[in-house]
């Protein structure tokens, strides 16, 4: 690989001290599996263990008692490396995925919307570049970093969001803590040295998202209303209520435009049993089991300008994915071949009892038809969560 058209040097004859200067700035695992990836040099050069970041053990307070440690989610765009003029063939070879440090160590792709593990395709089959995750073959293209809080052993039930707050990497401080939306509508804050959850606000217990944007963390209630929160943990009123009318809503930043996804189910979402048990690691706090599905879905884009909320009947070709850790938007341009315009997502009804999300069954929204179907009913949408099929062998 050449550094540049017009230099007959390759990037394996970097001098070793430019070398160890880029090696000092890798803030994470996915960033050393990206540096290995640029030759086979620098690939030796690196060890795959490189800036592994210690598991910080948690020991989460009452209401939300349990062991559990945060783990770094890195949303990317895998791309097959093609050394070809054509620059095409990579794009139409790509696909999301969710990347996750796995208990162990290793490096693991999942589904996007969920984590569910991408390990087979439909006949069972697992493609070899991805069962050895070979970087040399195909490139991670990063689209935005989340966290997850993962129970020590065990299940952890209750969590429905959380995120890091500042928003670092950086979990090594007691300078840090959790933003986390629990109990279904519950938002609270905890820092790591602190012995109990902060409610922020103690008279609305009906929040459903969390996103950080630009370092500043945003909320969105049942009503519509987005809020910023302060460094002093206030809430601040950024938006007008919506008033939808929808079961739930998600919130989703776009070209640094701010978005809501109302979607309606036909049926009572799931519900929290304060009076049921101490501690959220017990499995029946949640009663009854959920069994709803999203019959339709509303698009609402905030104009800033005027305070009002617009109704969105498209999105071009854009791509809004509503996660576990994270909702985010990318240009169907980027994966040649797939449509953009509409939503992917995980009904209520496709978790477990315990609000896991497994994403056996994800769906999609398209906004030109007004269908949502399963992703596997959608020949054109399919392959924006798993692989092409020409991947398997």
């Amino acid at each position: 690989m050449e550094i540049d058209g017009g230099s007959s040097h390759s990037w394996a004859d970097l001098p070793e001290e430019l070398l160890e200067m880029i090696r000092q700035r890798l803030d994470s695992r996915i960033d050393v599996y990206r540096f290995r990836a640029v030759c086979t040099s620098w690939r030796s050069s690196t060890s795959l263990f490189y800036k592994q970041s210690p598991r910080v053990p948690l020991e989460l307070p009452e209401p939300i008692r349990a062991h559990a440690y945060l783990s770094p989610v890195t949303i990317c765009r895998v791309e097959l490396v093609d050394d070809s003029e054509d620059s095409s063939s990579s794009s139409s070879m790509a696909w999301l995925t969710k990347v996750e440090e796995s208990t162990y160590g290793d490096i693991q792709l999942l589904v996007p919307v969920s984590n569910r593990q991408l390990r087979t395709n439909s006949s069972g089959i697992m493609p070899k570049m991805l069962s050895s995750l070979n970087l040399l073959n195909f490139r991670l293209v990063e689209i935005t970093k989340a966290c997850s809080l993962k129970p020590a052993s065990g299940s952890l039930h209750g969590i429905n969001k959380v995120v890091l707050l500042p928003s670092s990497t950086n979990r090594n401080t007691n300078e840090y803590g959790v933003l986390a939306i629990f109990h279904e509508g519950k938002l609270g804050y905890w820092r790591f040295d602190e012995e109990e959850w902060k409610f922020i606000d103690e008279t609305n217990f009906h929040y459903d998202d969390i996103i950080v944007y630009r370092g500043q963390a945003y909320v969105v209630d049942r009503w519509g209303t987005v809020y910023w929160i302060d460094s002093s943990l206030n809430l601040i009123q950024y938006s007008p209520p919506l008033y939808g009318c929808g079961s739930q809503k998600s919130l989703v930043e776009s070209d640094g435009d701010f978005y809501v996804v109302d979607r309606f189910f036909d049926g009572e979402r799931r519900t929290w049993n304060d009076e049921l048990h101490s501690d959220v690691a017990h499995p029946y706090r949640y009663l009854p089991i959920c069994q709803a599905k999203t019959v339709s879905i509303k698009v609402y884009k905030l104009d800033e300008e005027w305070g009002t909320w617009v109704n969105i009947s498209s999105l071009g070709d854009k791509v809004f994915v509503l996660g576990n850790e994270c909702s985010f938007s990318v240009s169907a341009k980027e994966f040649s071949g797939r449509e953009g315009n509409c939503i992917y997502f995980i009904d209520p009804f496709d978790a477990s009892r315990h609000g896991e999300l497994r994403g056996r069954d994800a769906r999609v929204y398209d906004l030109s038809s007004g269908r949502i179907s399963k992703v596997a009913n959608f020949p054109g949408h399919s392959c924006m969560l798993w692989p092409p099929s020409n991947f398997y062998c």
